[in-house]
């Protein structure tokens, strides 16, 4: 009986003992196989040396969104409105009519230039036809009318002689004085085409249009009031290409580069942007001491002109250097922010928590502690990576 019994727990022994060795041999296939898809891995992760960037010199200016081009439209002749094109918000296009004038004044005072015109051209050809007279037939102002040539023959030396007279000097007197009417003819019609010109303009400035493509921002008139010369009608702008305006201090002008582009938060929008520095003042503000430099924002930016910006400036070579990395390098594990930083002595990598700080451009985080400026960072980390990997 305890031969039977001796028996049989040896063999359940050892069928255990084989089920034992083939799961460990099993178990063992997989996991150098993942060991081997890890080191295949390694090969696609990048690595980053930690740059630094002074922040504590960095300044926030607000400033306001403004049209490329606005003008003001004013009535460049007296009169009644009676139109206006659209109201506040309305768009354009180049050469639309925004406003009438009242115009019946102006054509009467055209037909007037008209009148003028032909009663100097007459004038003018009357004293023409007198000048070439007195060129061509200098005797015809005789009194014996149209033949006094036959009869100068004998006048015009008794004339001489007598000393009561000089003929030819008076022919002389009488040509310059036919050329004189003239030419006061000649300026008499030219007077009256400039008049013409002058009210055809003015019949012109009745209509007030469009000088380009844009929106009414503002406007001051209503349908029946009577403008004056000079008066402001309508506020016109640009809204397709807009831009921040911002007055610098002075001490932060030589921090700026022309088409360097610069973060804007747009308060309207709540929005971040980057806006290219289109223009910077030649002169400062001698009583705000500050330089008026402007922006270019992005095409179909929702924005409107004369909304709140901010524009983050950095002034350079100034203050201690802060840790920036980009944010693919950042990951979460327990909800902390952290990095895997690569060991210089052993090259193998780090998981190490970090705090984090402000944000740098559009893809930067600066870093508070935890990080140093020169070390190695991996800016492509995955679920896969632990600390100890080789890299």
């Amino acid at each position: 009986m305890n031969s039977l019994v001796l028996l049989l727990f040896t063999s359940i022994s050892l069928v255990f003992s084989l089920s034992s060795q083939s799961q460990i041999t099993s178990f063992g296939a997989p996991l150098r196989g993942a060991n081997q898809s890890v080191n295949n891995f390694e090969s696609v992760y990048s690595v980053q040396v930690v740059s630094g960037m002074s922040l504590d010199k960095r300044a926030l200016l607000g400033g306001s969104v403004i049209s490329s081009s606005q003008v003001n439209l004013v009535a460049q002749t007296s009169g009644d409105v009676l139109s206006i094109g659209g109201k506040e918000g309305d768009m354009f296009k180049k050469g639309s009519i925004l406003v009438t004038l009242e115009q019946e004044s102006i054509q009467a005072q055209r037909d007037s230039a008209y009148a003028e015109i032909a009663s100097a051209n007459e004038a003018l050809r009357n004293a023409g036809v007198q000048y070439s007279q007195s060129i061509i037939s200098p005797n015809s102002g005789g009194m014996f009318g149209s033949v006094p040539g036959m009869f100068s023959i004998f006048t015009d030396p008794m004339l001489k002689i007598s000393g009561q007279g000089n003929p030819d000097f008076d022919k002389f007197a009488n040509r310059t004085s036919r050329y004189t009417n003239y030419q006061q003819a000649k300026n008499k019609l030219k007077q009256a085409e400039l008049h013409l010109k002058q009210v055809e303009s003015r019949l012109k400035d009745a209509n007030i249009s469009a000088p380009f493509d844009g929106v009414i921002v503002a406007k001051s008139i209503n349908k029946g009031d009577v403008v004056q010369l000079g008066q402001i009608l309508i506020k016109f702008a640009n809204i397709e290409n807009l831009q921040v305006e911002v007055n610098i201090p002075s001490r932060l002008v030589r921090s700026l580069k022309l088409n360097k582009k610069y973060r804007i938060k747009l308060d309207i929008a709540n929005i971040v942007v980057d806006a290219k520095l289109s223009q910077i003042y030649p002169i400062a503000d001698n009583i705000k001491h500050s330089v008026k430099v402007k922006f270019d924002l992005p095409a179909n930016v929702p924005v409107l002109s004369g909304a709140y910006a901010e524009v983050e400036i950095f002034e350079i070579d100034s203050g201690v250097l802060t840790p920036i990395i980009p944010e693919v390098a950042i990951i979460w594990r327990s909800s902390l922010p952290s990095v895997f930083v690569i060991n210089s002595s052993t090259n193998e990598t780090e998981l190490r928590f970090i705090r984090l700080g402000e944000q740098v451009g559009k893809d930067k985080k600066s870093v508070l502690s935890g990080l140093k400026i020169g070390e190695r960072i991996v800016t492509n980390p995955n679920i896969l990576m632990v600390s100890g990997m080789s890299i």
